[in-house]
């Protein structure tokens, strides 16, 4: 029975549209039909109820929903829309698909919007949607960008088990109320950016394109709810993601508009850390690089001795463990500074180990802050 599908007519679905007692609200109750035509309502209703249906034609619900709205196991396989419509009572998106854009301008839910195991295919912006209850994304899945353009989350938002294989912009969402994220899937994703005011405007509110300073501020937010609920583990991820794009930033500015002097000390430090131990995140990181950094500085050191220069011959086995004993003295940033003078030293000698000094130690303190990463707050 479960596989069974009725095929309305536009007549047939208009009949089967139940009415109350006071003949002005409507109550819909559609269970294993498929709808092979345009539907558009734009009335009060009072119940709705969609089990296991299909809608083939172009979707438009315009209406005010009295109590319980149910879209369950339903795929939407034409554009849908919710725009201005107020939903009163508990609504319930449980495992629907939205195949093809889905449109929720200006739509009020007054109490639970539970989009349970539902699935987005198209770019989907929540544009001035008001979230006046509890919503909830649970095992939800967005296909493409997710966006809550000017949203209203009044009372919480739950975020737990949703897959964002795209990206997600909650930086211009008024957050009044919780805010809880568990176990959600998002990565370093792609942005668009564009200094000009208007093509913004259009990005977040039409096109479903998300800046990259609001993807900036995204992860900013995640961060730092994450961290407010004591998940420090998983708020390492978007705290690196929040660098990263800030890495990015500078290098845009740096490179493309020129902004040298304000961007380069920022823009270095953002690159070595990077280097250096991944942000905090890489301990082995951070064992290679001082290692290579170390070998560098060495090897470019003994070249400027007199006993040593640059040939492309293979030195003696003798002299290449002399030099190995001689580069792990070279590893402790608090050996002598006269180590290297039986090689016949000079003050470049003692420059390069100055400065070998100074990066090995950098390498050092960011590897002791790479295994320092999962520290309590």
């Amino acid at each position: 029975m479960d596989n069974f599908k009725i095929i309305l007519t536009i007549e047939e679905f208009m009949q089967k549209a139940s009415y109350t007692n006071d003949k002005s609200m409507k109550n819909l109750d559609f269970r294993y039909c498929i709808f092979d035509f345009d539907i558009e309502i734009s009335e009060y209703l009072n119940s709705v109820n969609f089990e296991n249906c299909v809608f083939k034609g172009k979707t438009k619900f315009a209406s005010h929903f009295k109590i319980n709205a149910t879209f369950r196991n339903v795929q939407f396989k034409a554009p849908t829309t919710f725009a201005n419509s107020n939903f009163n009572s508990k609504t319930r998106f449980h495992v629907v698909t939205f195949e093809d854009e889905v449109n929720f301008d200006n739509t009020k839910f007054a109490d639970l919007a539970d989009f349970w195991g539902s699935t987005f295919h198209r770019p989907t912006i929540f544009y001035k949607t008001d979230f006046l209850g509890v919503t909830v994304f649970s095992r939800t899945t967005f296909n493409e960008n997710a966006l809550f353009t000017y949203s209203l989350i009044d009372k919480g938002i739950i975020f737990r088990g949703t897959i964002f294989k795209k990206g997600l912009d909650i930086s211009l969402a008024i957050l009044n109320g919780n805010f809880n994220v568990f176990d959600i899937r998002l990565g370093d994703f792609a942005t668009n950016e564009n200094s000009d005011e208007d093509q913004y405007e259009v990005s977040v509110s039409e096109e479903g394109i998300i800046p990259e300073k609001n993807k900036r501020e995204t992860f900013k937010l995640l961060k730092t709810q994450l961290e407010n609920q004591g998940n420090k583990i998983e708020s390492l991820k978007f705290s690196y993601f929040e660098i990263e794009t800030y890495h990015k930033q500078l290098s845009r500015q740096f490179w493309n508009e020129k902004k040298i002097k304000s961007t380069f000390e920022n823009y270095f430090i953002l690159f070595l850390n990077s280097l250096s131990n991944k942000n905090g995140r890489s301990w082995l990181r951070g064992i290679f690089f001082t290692t290579i950094i170390a070998g560098l500085f060495f090897y470019v050191a003994v070249l400027t001795t007199e006993k040593y220069s640059f040939a492309f011959s293979l030195p003696q086995a003798e002299d290449i463990n002399y030099c190995l004993k001689l580069y792990f003295e070279f590893l402790t940033p608090t050996h002598t500074v006269q180590f290297m003078d039986c090689l016949g030293s000079n003050p470049w000698t003692y420059l390069l180990d100055f400065l070998g000094r100074a990066f090995i130690a950098y390498g050092i303190y960011q590897t002791i802050q790479a295994f320092r990463k999962f520290r309590r707050v």
